[in-house]
């Protein structure tokens, strides 16, 4: 039943302004850390109130990201700030581009190679530094897994790095912090929160317990996403928590070709990479039907709609368009064989060949998301 290994977060707080006890919680692994935010962090004033509830002992430095998906170049960057500051401990306050951006950087903060040459298949060595995560959307579950994904621009390069030490010691889950993310925000982060648990949910690799947490995620997703995207800040918990609880089952049984596909798409156009999998799941979701009827008629009881017409009236709710429509496919060779080596196209619930990935990448760039499927 259970996934060997179960890795889980070390604790996790969930409550308002629990972001506010962490100088207090961070104390424990050492008095003097850094802390990697976004923008939105200082603008909402809840940086500064942070770092005013520390305890007096503790020293925070700051770091703020630059906005956009973390490349390989900021994270080298980062680490060099911190081996720079002499700090016992990393936090990430901020969306799936920070904590994926401060857990590399933590991560890698003591190996000896660049981090391209991780990023390319050297084996990383166990992290040596505490790294700590609040997020700041409802989307990645990066707080939950061991994986950091960067983009190497110079080629470019959308790849994750991974290692048991990576996972995070500390989980704050504060819905205050969703109350400075725009509608835009809420809606793609939370679309790919709800892909991320269905995949998990189909993918080969599931158990009876990474379902469990999927089947979970899907129903407070879905109860939630909506409603937030909306202004119902009560429900924020929901969406928040229903994300993390994704993160827990994808980061044990993996996900499948949409993610697949999302990854070299995504850093190619240069989209938000929860807008890249909503894009992109309409097309994998028709093509895996065959595979997953048992699945998808479950998650419609449980869910009260079919998955494609769900996706797509919240497609429309929410006013997000693919940007892939018809753009111009120039490197379609790479990208297919991207595709086929991501180990998400791997969790997929249908094998997929190379023709599969060409047939998926004309519906998705010559058509447009398509329309629901009514039954």
């Amino acid at each position: 039943m259970l996934p060997s290994p179960l890795l889980l977060p070390g604790r996790t707080l969930a409550a308002e302004h629990a972001i506010r006890t962490l100088g207090r919680e961070a104390r424990l692994f050492g008095t003097r850390g850094l802390l990697v935010h976004g923008r939105s962090l200082a603008v909402s004033g809840e940086l500064a109130a942070i770092l005013a509830a520390a305890p007096a002992d503790v020293t925070i430095d700051c770091w703020e990201h630059r906005g956009g998906e973390p490349t390989t170049a900021d994270v080298e960057q980062l680490r060099a700030a911190i081996r720079a500051a002499h700090v016992a401990w990393v936090a990430a306050i901020g969306g799936g581009s920070v904590m994926d951006l401060a857990k590399a950087a933590a991560g890698l903060c003591d190996a000896p190679a660049t981090v391209a040459a991780y990023q390319a298949g050297l084996p990383i060595p166990p992290a040596t530094l505490p790294f700590l995560a609040a997020p700041t959307t409802a989307g990645t579950g990066s707080e939950t897994t061991i994986v950091a994904v960067l983009t190497d621009a110079a080629r470019p390069w959308k790849q994750s790095i991974r290692h048991p030490s990576f996972l995070p010691r500390l989980v704050i889950l504060d819905p205050v912090l969703l109350r400075a993310c725009p509608p835009a925000t809420i809606a793609a982060a939370g679309m790919d929160a709800f892909i991320q648990a269905f995949e998990s949910f189909t993918s080969r690799y599931a158990t009876a317990f990474t379902r469990a947490l999927s089947e979970l995620a899907l129903q407070r997703i879905t109860r939630a996403l909506p409603a937030v995207y909306a202004g119902d800040w009560s429900l924020a918990p929901d969406l928040l928590q229903g994300s993390y609880v994704a993160g827990l089952a994808l980061s044990h049984a993996r996900l499948g070709v949409v993610h697949g596909l999302a990854h070299p798409l995504g850093a190619r156009w240069h989209v938000a990479h929860g807008l890249a999998c909503a894009a992109c799941f309409p097309a994998a979701l028709r093509w895996n039907r065959p595979a997953i009827a048992n699945d998808l008629a479950h998650l419609r009881t449980i869910l009260g709609h079919d998955v494609e017409d769900l996706m797509a009236d919240w497609m429309t709710q929410m006013q997000l368009a693919s940007p892939f429509t018809g753009a111009t496919l120039t490197d379609r060779e790479t990208i297919v064989q991207e595709v086929l080596a991501s180990g998400s196209t791997t969790a997929n619930p249908r094998p997929v060949a190379a023709a599969d990935v060409h047939s998926l990448l004309d519906e998705i760039f010559g058509s447009t998301l398509g329309q629901p499927h009514r039954s």
